[in-house]
């Protein structure tokens, strides 16, 4: 369970953050992603859409499975085995989120994940010097954090341009339950129709392709055939579970039927 409180050299002067797996992401079967990610994600993931907080309102995210409560990129050891990490997953155990009162984006950490460390231990880097500043890498984490929300309101703004020109629609999927029945529906999952979105008059269209809200309902398109890797991946994983097979045996190359090489990003680039 995450417990997110604001970054405080008050409260943390002497806590700091270790490398740790991805436990805290194995139940979560979606994760946000930043348009400018698609390109790196498209070589192994399905992207979709899901309504957020508000009915009106679309986020853009990574599709991790079909079931919920499962996350088949990550093994049950924790490790990531999706190649490509997005940088939600990277800002952990950090996050930006809205004051409740003053609704600004404030910094704020996890003190319930296995990667903080109240008392932070040799093993640890400190979030605050001795002087109360922040560390060279907190400061290099608070920028990438800064970024990512810059590129969560570019995204949103780019999906809000797709939910006005009418061509997200529900996507209806069927998939295996829990118990490997058949038929099961998929629930709350949106897509692109490919139709109304051609059938557009040229100036929406325009318009969607100078912003680049194009660009992502193309993508989002393109992404939909790594579905029946994730079925494969899904498998693998309750396979995993019932054999205890190692992580070092997955090759996604081999289960999405390409040869890509792996990708790495970087919000600086």
């Amino acid at each position: 369970m995450s417990r997110y409180v604001p970054l405080s050299k008050t409260q943390h002067a002497q806590s700091g953050v270790v490398a740790a797996g991805h436990e805290f992401a194995l139940e979560q079967a979606v994760v946000p992603v930043l348009a400018e990610e698609l390109p790196h994600v498209l070589p192994t993931m399905a992207v979709a859409f899901v309504q957020g907080e508000q009915d009106a309102d679309f986020e853009l995210v990574v599709l991790q499975s079909l079931q919920a409560g499962v996350n088949v990129y990550v093994h049950t050891n924790g490790r990531w085995i999706g190649g490509y990490r997005p940088a939600w997953y990277r800002a952990h155990p950090f996050r930006v989120l809205r004051d409740t009162k003053s609704r600004q984006p404030v910094v704020c950490v996890d003190e319930e994940s296995q990667a903080f460390q109240a008392e932070a231990g040799e093993d640890a880097r400190r979030l605050f010097d001795d002087d109360g500043e922040l560390t060279a890498q907190a400061q290099q984490t608070v920028r990438f954090l800064e970024k990512l929300e810059q590129g969560r309101r570019a995204t949103q703004a780019l999906v809000g341009q797709l939910r006005d020109a009418g061509v997200i629609v529900p996507w209806n999927l069927s998939a295996r339950n829990p118990e490997g029945e058949s038929g099961f529906d998929v629930k709350g999952l949106f897509h692109i129709d490919e139709a109304a979105l051609r059938a557009l008059d040229a100036s929406v269209l325009s318009e969607l392709a100078k912003s680049g809200a194009l660009s992502v309902a193309y993508s989002q398109l393109l992404s939909e055939h790594r579905l029946k890797g994730l079925s494969r991946l899904y498998e693998l994983r309750k396979l995993a579970e019932a054999q205890a097979k190692s992580a070092d045996d997955v090759e996604l190359d081999e289960l999405f039927g390409d040869d890509d090489d792996d990708f790495s990003f970087d919000f600086d680039s």
